[in-house]
Parts: structure tokens; C-alpha cells; sequence
């Protein structure tokens, strides 16, 4: 998989109440009351250690962007692209991305349970040493999702063809799975016996 890392340089400090331009710009700092973004495209920009529960992000679009030690927990993106993106030691408790465009996105050590990914396409996707316990990946096309050292414990896929994808790594207890999206998928000896049971196999 050769996912494309976000191109950002000259970044300059930016307040969210002052700010017209989301463009090459870093926010270290919260907003001091509620704001609304909408209708625009968030490029070439870096956020740390910002809490996104007061912000609310309204048919706005994210490319080349990183995010450090952020909170977007329950933020809901919906028929929007995000592109080149890094989320890196953020909690993302109950995100959605609901029919979105997600390409080239790398998920670093991020909190991502109850996440909620469905229709859309994903291309390029890796989540690494992350949670996505009981998260749902739901009706979605996808080439080249990676899982590296995830829990998925409890998790969900439907109708969503996983062909050639490597589980090995990943926590599967409980995953709940139709057939569609089960061929293909790379699993170790241990995993294959209770994914059996799921096509009405038993082992012995």
C-alpha cells in the first residue's frame, strides 16, 4: 500500500475566532466559545490538542491536515472528502463518516470506539496500535484498508468485500461478519476457527 503522507509547510498560528482562511495554519488553542465551520476546505493545516466537541464542522472538507492529541469524539462527517490526513493519539469516540471520501488517512494510536464508517470508499487507510472496539464498517468500498496491532473486539462488518486484507494482528473477538465481507481476509489458525462458526462450521 503506498499511502500518501500530508504535504503541509509554513504554517502560521492561527485563533479560530480570527480565522477566514483555513489555510497552512496550526491551533493550539481552543476556541473560547462554540463555533461553526461550514461550507469550505480545511488544507494544509495542523490542530493540537484541540477539542472539537466545540466546534461543529458542516460540509467541510480536510486535506493535508494533522491532528495531534485531539478530541473528536461524536463528530459526524457527512458526504465529505477527507485526503492526506494524519489522526495521531486522538479520541475519536463515536466519529462518523457517513458516505465520505477517505483516502491516503493514517489513524496513530487513536481511541475509536463505537466509530462508525459507512457507504462511502475508502483507498489507502491504515489504523495502527488503535481501539475500534465495537466500531461498524458498514456497505463501504474499499482497496487497501490496513489493520496493524487494532482491537476490534465486538466489531462490525457488512457488506463490505475485505479481499486480501490481513487480520492477524487485530483482536476479532466478537466480530460480527456476513459472508461477503469474509472472503479473502488473511486470518491466523485461531481466528479461522471462531470466524467457523459464523458459516455454520464446527470445529472439532
Amino acid at each position: 500500500m503506498k499511502r500518501r503522507d500530508p504535504v503541509i509547510q509554513n504554517l502560521n498560528p492561527e485563533i479560530f475566532e480570527n480565522c477566514s482562511n483555513y489555510y497552512q495554519g496550526i491551533f493550539t488553542k481552543n476556541p473560547k466559545q462554540s463555533i461553526t465551520i461550514k461550507n469550505t476546505t480545511i488544507e494544509q493545516c495542523q490542530f493540537e490538542k484541540i477539542d472539537f466537541n466545540l466546534i461543529e464542522l458542516n460540509n467541510t472538507h480536510l486535506v493535508n491536515c494533522v491532528f495531534k492529541n485531539c478530541d473528536l469524539s461524536n463528530l459526524e462527517f457527512d458526504h465529505v472528502s477527507l485526503h492526506c490526513c494524519h489522526f495521531i493519539n486522538c479520541k475519536m469516540i463515536g466519529i462518523g463518516f457517513i458516505d465520505c471520501s477517505l483516502h491516503d488517512l493514517l489513524f496513530l494510536d487513536v481511541q475509536g470506539r463505537y466509530m462508525n464508517i459507512s457507504y462511502g470508499n475508502i483507498r489507502n487507510v491504515t489504523f495502527q496500535n488503535s481501539v475500534l472496539d465495537e466500531a461498524s464498517i458498514m456497505e463501504v468500498d474499499v482497496k487497501d484498508l490496513e489493520f496493524n496491532q487494532v482491537s476490534f473486539i465486538n466489531g462490525e462488518v457488512f457488506k463490505t468485500k475485505l479481499k486480501g486484507m490481513d487480520l492477524k494482528t487485530t483482536n476479532i473477538e466478537g466480530l460480527r461478519i456476513d459472508q461477503t465481507s469474509l472472503v479473502g481476509i488473511h486470518v491466523d489458525m485461531y481466528q479461522a476457527v471462531a470466524l467457523a462458526s459464523l458459516l455454520g462450521i464446527i470445529v472439532d
